[in-house]
C-alpha cells in the first residue's frame, strides 16, 4: 500500500472506525515534546490532579486507598503531594481487580494480561483513550527518526501459534497498515531463507521487535552469507527487552550499520521512553509521572531505582504509582535535541532467554510464557529448561487453579517443543530468584544466543 494513502487515508479512518483520537493525541504530543521542563510539570501536574479526581469519583478501589492515605486530590498543591498514596503492586492489582475499573468508561474496556518481568502473570484493562495514546507516542518516537505512519514497518515479534479468526482479522487490518508480522517464537538457520524472503517482498523501512530475536537473526544470516544490508531497512527499534551491546552490534552491522534504537515500556506501564539521535532515553512527560525508588525513597541522579509509573491517559483503570519491578536511574536534564523532555539511564528491565527445543528450533521464550500465564489461579511462575528435552514448570497457585491446569501446561508445551520432552509441574510455596536478586521468568540451561 501506498505510504501517503495509508498515512492521510487508511490510518486515520481505521483509528476513527476504533473510536481511538490518535491522530489528535500525535499532533498534541508534537508541540508538547519542544515545551521546557516547568511547562511540562505543569501539564503533568494539571492531568495527573484531572485522574486522581476521576479515580476517587469513579473507581472504588482508588477512593477507599485514598481515604486510608489521608490524600484529597482537591487538595494537591503540587506534583510531590500525590506521594502520600502508597506505591501500587501486582499482588494488589491481581487481589482488587473487580473494584479497580471504572464501570462507565466510555467506549467500554479491553482486557489484556502479561507474564511481566517479576514472572507474575497480571490482568488488566484499557480504555480508547490509553490505547490511543499508547499509539500516538509511539508514532511520534518513530518520526524522531525518520519514520511516519504509513512507512513499511516488519515487527519480530510474539505471536500466537494458532490461527485463529481474529488472528486473521489482524493480518488484514496489518497489510492495510503497511505492517508485517513475523513470529519471533521459532528463530532457525532452516528458517532464515523464507525470513529474508519475508523482507525482500515487503521492503520494510523500518523492523520492530525483541533485541534477542533480531540479533540472532542477524548472526544466523551472516553465518549463512546471507546479505541483510541489500534489504534496504534504515532502523531497528528494539523494545520489551534490555539491549545489549553486543546484540546492537550485531544487529547494526548485520542491517548495514543503521542506527538500533532503545525503547523502553512494558504492556501494563505503556510506552515511556525513547531514545532520540543523540542517544537519550526520553521520557514522554506529557503522558507519564515516572518516579525511581529505592526504598520509598526518590533517588537522584546516578542512583539505582524501582521505576513506579503513573500513566495519565489510563482512566478505565488508573495504575497510580504502580511499582514496575524495573530498575532503572534518572538521567541529567537537557538534550542537545532540545526537547525538554526528562530523561533515565542505565535501564535493567526484564532479560528473556530462548528456548531450544530437541529439532533445534530456537524458540522465543514468550511462546512458552504464553502457555502458563494465561490459566487462571497462576501466582507465580519460572521455567526451566535443564536440557533439550527437559523442561520445569515451578509454579505457586491460588484457588482458581484449575484441576487440570498441570495437563494443560504439560500439553502445551508438548505442542510447541515436541512431544519427546518431559515436562515436570512443581507446585512451591515461594519461588527462588537468582542470586543477582533478580527474578528471570525464564531460565534457559541450554540457549546461550
Amino acid at each position: 500500500m501506498h505510504p501517503l494513502l495509508v498515512k492521510k487515508i487508511i490510518y486515520p479512518l481505521h483509528e476513527k472506525v476504533f473510536g481511538r483520537k490518535t491522530f489528535a493525541y500525535l499532533e498534541e504530543l508534537e508541540q508538547q515534546q519542544w515545551l521546557s521542563p516547568n511547562q511540562l510539570e505543569d501539564l503533568r501536574f494539571r492531568k495527573l490532579r484531572d485522574l486522581l479526581l476521576h479515580a476517587q469519583a469513579n473507581i472504588p478501589f482508588y477512593a477507599e486507598r485514598f481515604s486510608a492515605a489521608g490524600f484529597d486530590p482537591a487538595r494537591m498543591q503540587d506534583l510531590n503531594d500525590f506521594k502520600k498514596i502508597p506505591p501500587l503492586s501486582k499482588a494488589e492489582i491481581k487481589r482488587n481487580l473487580d473494584k479497580m475499573t471504572w464501570a462507565a468508561c466510555p467506549g467500554g474496556l479491553y482486557r489484556y494480561n502479561t507474564g511481566g518481568s517479576s514472572g507474575e502473570p497480571l490482568i488488566f484493562y484499557f480504555d480508547r483513550r490509553r490505547q490511543a495514546m499508547d499509539k500516538a507516542a509511539r508514532m511520534l518516537t518513530h518520526r524522531w527518526w525518520g519514520c511516519d505512519v504509513g512507512d513499511p514497518e516488519l515487527y519480530l515479534w510474539g505471536s500466537p501459534l494458532e490461527v485463529k479468526k481474529q488472528d486473521r482479522m489482524k493480518d488484514l487490518r496489518d497489510r492495510l497498515t503497511n505492517e508485517l508480522l513475523i513470529s519471533a517464537f521459532e528463530i532457525s538457520a532452516q528458517k532464515v531463507p523464507e525470513i529474508y524472503a519475508s523482507f525482500e517482498k515487503f521492503r520494510p523501512k523500518s523492523v520492530f521487535g525483541y533485541p534477542s530475536t533480531i540479533a540472532l537473526f542477524a548472526d544466523m544470516a551472516a553465518q549463512q552469507n546471507v546479505d541483510l544490508k541489500a534489504l534496504g531497512v534504515q532502523v531497528v527499534f528494539s523494545t520489551a527487552e534490555v539491549l545489549y551491546d553486543h546484540q546492537r552490534e550485531a544487529i547494526s552491522q548485520g542491517f548495514g550499520a543503521i542506527p538500533v534504537v532503545d525503547g523502553y515500556g512494558s504492556r501494563e506501564g505503556g510506552f515511556v521512553s525513547h531514545q532520540c539521535r543523540e542517544g537519550r532515553h526520553h521520557l514522554l512527560d506529557p503522558n507519564f509521572v515516572v518516579e525511581f525508588l529505592q526504598d520509598d525513597r526518590t533517588v537522584e541522579e546516578g542512583e539505582d531505582g524501582e521505576i513506579v509509573l503513573t500513566h495519565l491517559d489510563n482512566w478505565g483503570m488508573p495504575f497510580i504509582r504502580y511499582r514496575t519491578g524495573d530498575v532503572a536511574q534518572p538521567g541529567p536534564a537537557g538534550c542537545a535535541c532540545g526537547r525538554g523532555l526528562a530523561t533515565m539511564q542505565k535501564i535493567q528491565g526484564r532479560t528473556t532467554d530462548f528456548i531450544v527445543t530437541p529439532d533445534g528450533r530456537w524458540q522465543h521464550a514468550l511462546s512458552v510464557i504464553y502457555v502458563v500465564r494465561d490459566i487462571s489461579g497462576v501466582e507465580q511462575f519460572k521455567i526451566v529448561q535443564e536440557a533439550v528435552d527437559e523442561v520445569r514448570v515451578l509454579l505457586t497457585t491460588n484457588e482458581m487453579y484449575p484441576a487440570d491446569g498441570d495437563a494443560r501446561i504439560v500439553a502445551g508445551f508438548h505442542k510447541r517443543m515436541g512431544e519427546d520432552v518431559r515436562v515436570s509441574v512443581e507446585h512451591m510455596t515461594d519461588i527462588p530468584r537468582e542470586a543477582s536478586g533478580k527474578f528471570r521468568y525464564v531460565v534457559s540451561k541450554v540457549a546461550r544466543p
